[in-house]
């Protein structure tokens, strides 16, 4: 999985990074610091221009409780965590984790670079299925910030 852009953000690399770090943790768990090697050995060009420090929160809190974080969007889904496909499922946990704990990110942005990687490395509809179901969880843990985002966007059309 390789991306060919070479004018994303380190925040948008690093995003992108830790969905080929956590799918690789789904097959094959490791330390956060083995995932990081793998992505550094693996990505080198990419991982040098990427934020390290978002990175490695994204890895550390994503795969600290992969399964409970997953679960906290089982009831906007009608599909079982484990029919969900282990890209989506990876993009899910990182804007989950997003979510909770990078408040200083607005949410209508965590939504949007779900639907990115969704884009970019899931299958051809996913994108509909993790917009749907991050936006659902931030209307959830972020309501207040939504319904302010929804407000502000209808009075400006």
């Amino acid at each position: 999985i390789l991306m060919h852009k070479t004018k994303l953000s380190p925040r948008r690399l690093s995003r992108s990074l830790a969905v080929q770090g956590l799918y690789h943790f789904q097959t094959n768990p490791k330390s956060v610091s083995e995932i990081e090697d793998f992505l550094h050995n693996s990505n080198e060009d990419i991982y040098v221009r990427a934020n390290y420090d978002m990175l490695h929160n994204l890895l550390d809190l994503a795969s600290a409780d992969f399964a409970a974080t997953l679960n906290l969007y089982t009831d906007y889904s009608s599909r079982d965590n484990q029919d969900i496909h282990k890209i989506e499922q990876a993009i899910l946990v990182i804007a989950a984790v997003e979510l909770k704990y990078s408040l200083s990110v607005p949410a209508p942005v965590i939504i949007n670079e779900a639907i990115e990687l969704a884009k970019m490395y899931g299958g051809e509809d996913s994108f509909k299925f993790v917009n749907g179901l991050v936006d659902k969880l931030a209307s959830s843990l972020r309501a207040g910030e939504m319904e302010y985002a929804r407000n502000n966007r209808r009075s400006t059309k």
